[in-house]
């Protein structure tokens, strides 16, 4: 197969000096995207699930719903439903409200590509899979004896001459035909400032909201049961006859399915998985406050402190190594709760780094002149790098997902109302991180009542940096610089976050350490 996609841009930003105090920078881009396609029209582009499935005719007292759609299909040639004009506008000032202190702000509008390339997608009846059934009645007898695991043959590939009938039986993927292309709108507004000693300093806001983001988890399963049919309870998991039978294989190649089968909204479909899904927006506020001093008297500094607050409906996966990981959305039919703190949200980061060359030696305040004593004493500089942050919030879910027969991504725990935070040093508590009498399961047919992510955050990050360089002047073409180089100087260890699957045998412990115990180097280098 070969798929592709057709993207152009045109930009056009120039500078303009309005006043003799007053820049203003004014820009703006127009993109456009055609969507992913395939040369021969090999890629399912729609799933139509208001069509009456063709196997509604061969069946009574169900109507099943549901049609997978190749490109040519009703005039749709391409996957997604990106926009076609997409207008990234952008716009800058800087204010030099007196020698000493300027004002700057911009605002703009950034797209992104609908989806990702990589390997061919959405190329069902190019490659089959026959799905194995297990069992019928959520694994309380089998369906199929192991000697004989296929009894209706291995589906063939059939490329699109199934027709309607494509994807009868199994799960298939393709991508969002709803899905919208990404954009952020990014914007800022600071105050810099020079204070005495050459020291500039800034105070400023940076924020960013975006829309139609492609959702962290792989896909969204569209066919999962609506959540007012679990009130149905153990009846859901019930053998019943399938009128299906003799009409195709896979999840409906049985004498009998389970009763939620027959209840989903595309009864002949297993999941029918959606890719690069749009329905994710994230909101990113923060105070940045930043000092910096260019070289002088033998010190060079920069310190930037960063207060911020960053909101999504869906992270990574897992989003950041500290924090293992998005289990996708627990009930896809309210996706608005999903909506929380992001999981790579830190309140709080502060990073210096710091240069000073010691004012010892030939040509500088103290014990200078050249010699011997320029060799020992001269031409030592001191360099360190620091980074304090704030852990990330952690996602509890269920090692059991009880409702995963249901088509659900993922399940919750239910809050008990007990803190899930235990007391103590970090160091003493790394075997109980977390507290789980803070949890409860929630049980089969249920969604548990926490959130997406929770108030409690996993270890910060405290780390330093430190060097000392000695440089010595030989002759004018000959200069030799010594370094001892400490990485982790302080030894200080920076944890993954604790296992966050309530359930397991090792939930709320910390396991493994991110970064190395402290690191010595020493080096000489020579410059002739």
């Amino acid at each position: 197969m070969t798929q592709f996609a057709n993207y152009y841009g045109v930009h056009i930003q120039d500078d303009f000096r309005v006043a003799p105090k007053l820049t203003l920078n004014l820009g703006l881009r127009w993109e456009h995207e055609t969507g992913l396609q395939e040369i021969h029209n090999g890629i399912l582009v729609n799933f139509d699930g208001s069509a009456t499935n063709p196997l509604a005719a061969d069946v009574t007292g169900i109507s099943p719903k549901g049609v997978a759609e190749y490109a040519g299909t009703n005039g749709r040639t391409s996957a997604g439903d990106p926009y076609a004009n997409k207008w990234g506008p952008r716009f800058g000032f800087a204010y030099q409200f007196n020698s000493k202190t300027a004002l700057r702000g911009g605002y703009g509008i950034l797209w992104a590509p609908q989806f990702a390339l990589g390997a061919p997608i959405a190329k069902v009846g190019y490659n089959q899979t026959t799905t194995y059934v297990a069992s019928t009645n959520n694994n309380q007898t089998p369906a199929n004896s192991l000697t004989n695991p296929f009894p209706n043959g291995i589906l063939q590939p059939r490329g699109m001459s199934s027709g309607a009938l494509t994807g009868i039986g199994q799960s298939i993927s393709l991508v969002d035909p709803n899905a919208k292309s990404p954009y952020v709108q990014q914007f800022s507004f600071d105050i810099q400032r020079e204070l005495p000693f050459g020291i500039a300093t800034e105070i400023g806001f940076i924020g960013s909201k975006s829309s139609h983001l492609t959702l962290g988890t792989a896909s969204i399963n569209e066919n999962a049961l609506n959540p007012a049919l679990l009130s149905l309870g153990s009846a859901l998991t019930q053998s019943v006859a399938n009128p299906f039978y003799l009409h195709g294989g896979g999840v409906i190649g049985t004498p009998t399915v389970q009763t939620s089968q027959l209840l989903l909204p595309y009864p002949t479909f297993g999941a029918v998985n959606l890719l690069f899904s749009d329905d994710n927006k994230a909101r990113y506020d923060s105070l940045v406050l930043k000092a910096q001093k260019a070289y002088s008297n033998g010190l060079t500094l920069l310190s930037t402190f960063t207060w911020s607050r960053n909101w999504d409906k869906s992270g990574g996966s897992p989003g950041n190594t500290l924090n293992s990981g998005n289990k996708g959305p627990q009930n896809l039919y309210d996706m608005a709760v999903e909506y929380a703190f992001s999981n790579i949200d830190s309140p709080f980061r502060w990073a210096t780094s710091v240069s000073y060359d010691l004012s010892v030696g030939n040509g500088r305040m103290f014990m200078y002149g050249g010699g011997f004593k320029d060799y020992i004493f001269g031409g030592w500089v001191v360099n360190t790098v620091s980074i304090f942050q704030t852990g990330f919030p952690l996602q509890i879910s269920q090692s059991t997902n009880y409702n995963s027969a249901f088509g659900y991504a993922s399940q919750r725990p239910n809050a008990t109302g007990v803190s899930p935070a235990t007391s103590g040093s970090l160091e003493t508590r790394l075997n109980d991180y977390t507290n789980p009498a803070a949890f409860s399961m929630a049980p089969e047919f249920t969604f548990g009542n926490v959130g997406r992510t929770t108030g409690m955050r996993g270890p910060g990050q405290v780390n330093w940096d430190m060097s000392i360089f000695k440089n010595f002047d030989f002759k004018e073409n000959l200069k030799a610089q010594f370094r001892c180089e400490a990485l982790n100087a302080m030894n200080t260890p920076l944890f993954y976050g604790p296992n966050v699957s309530y359930g397991s045998s090792t939930f709320g412990k910390i396991t493994s350490q991110a970064n190395f115990s402290r690191q010595l180097q020493l080096a000489l280098r020579f410059t002739f």
